[in-house]
């Protein structure tokens, strides 16, 4: 590990944990960069790629999530939500981050770089401090699946209309992650759709971290999100002068198998952004920084990073 964790306090008076890993001292400096985890997982899954940047001169920092990780862990409540909208309050503890960043590392070049549902929230979080950044990177990210995501918001709305927001619910765990699965039968394992690697997926089947089952709450979140950032309303609220980067596997069924993510792009074409590159990498599945060609997408990466910091 590379990295120390800490304590924020978010603007609603939550406990929301961070990691941080300061730039290597003996290469010049370039810039911040604030890292966003999707559904499940943890910041710390993110090591090895801070740990790449950090080495590149590159200060980095990522919050687990509510529900997730070592925030989840300070109340012993893992997938647990109670608020009133799951994805309103991560973009705000990203921003409570962004600030403290801001204030450690004054005048400093600032990159959001967020995958699968931390994607999304750093869509969100652009439609509402995008001024604030100097460049976007998207991995894994998603258009609205109009099947299974019309069923999903119906079946989500419905359900915790009766139970209620914090409570759980198998049929939307399945929904979410069994679904995936189902593109690469015969399955080894639960989690075949993240990567090709077998190693990578052993790794996250046994992290003590890894959350499957989430409130209803954060699934009708993201469901919702999901389809109102794919609207032309987002797009246009996405600064045209900001750098993107955006990228996926071809075989990721987060982005309908290269489908949805190219309808991504094309919004993001429309928009007229001024400097927008996207890399749809042939064979790869959800998680292209732990795929078997791990290593030629993080060099480019980090050259498209460099060519703007």
């Amino acid at each position: 590990m590379h990295y120390k964790t800490n304590i924020l306090t978010s603007t609603d008076g939550e406990s929301i944990c961070y990691y941080r890993w300061k730039a290597n001292p003996n290469v010049p400096y370039k810039g911040l960069v604030q890292i966003a985890h999707g559904l499940g997982e943890h910041a710390g899954r993110y090591d090895h790629i801070a740990h790449l940047l950090q080495e590149e001169g590159y200060s980095v920092y990522a919050n687990d999530h509510r529900a997730h990780g070592k925030t989840a862990e300070m109340k012993r409540l893992f997938g647990f939500y109670d608020g009133s909208d799951y994805f309103e309050d991560c973009v705000e503890d990203m921003h409570a981050l962004s600030n403290l960043m801001k204030i450690e590392y004054p005048e400093s070049k600032f990159i959001l770089f967020g995958h699968s549902m931390g994607s999304l929230l750093s869509r969100k979080y652009v439609t509402k401090y995008g001024n604030e950044l100097d460049a976007l990177i998207l991995s894994g990210t998603a258009s609205f699946i109009k099947g299974l995501g019309n069923i999903g918001l119906v079946t989500a709305t419905t359900v915790t209309a009766f139970r209620g927001r914090a409570r759980g619910n198998e049929f939307l765990k399945s929904f979410f992650f069994g679904e995936f699965n189902k593109k690469f039968k015969p399955n080894r394992t639960k989690l075949d759709w993240i990567s090709s690697d077998e190693k990578q997926v052993d790794l996250f089947e046994e992290d003590p971290y890894r959350v499957e089952d989430f409130s209803l709450g954060v699934f009708l979140d993201i469901i919702k999100n999901s389809k109102t950032l794919n609207k032309p309303e987002a797009f246009k609220s996405t600064p045209k002068d900001l750098p993107i980067l955006m990228f996926s596997g071809d075989k990721d069924p987060v982005g309908e198998m290269g489908k949805g993510v190219k309808r991504v792009a094309k919004q993001y074409e429309k928009r007229g952004m001024d400097d927008f590159t996207f890399n749809l990498y042939e064979g790869g599945r959800h998680e292209m920084l732990n795929e078997t060609n791990a290593e030629a997408v993080e060099q480019e990466l980090l050259v498209w990073l460099k060519a703007r910091t």
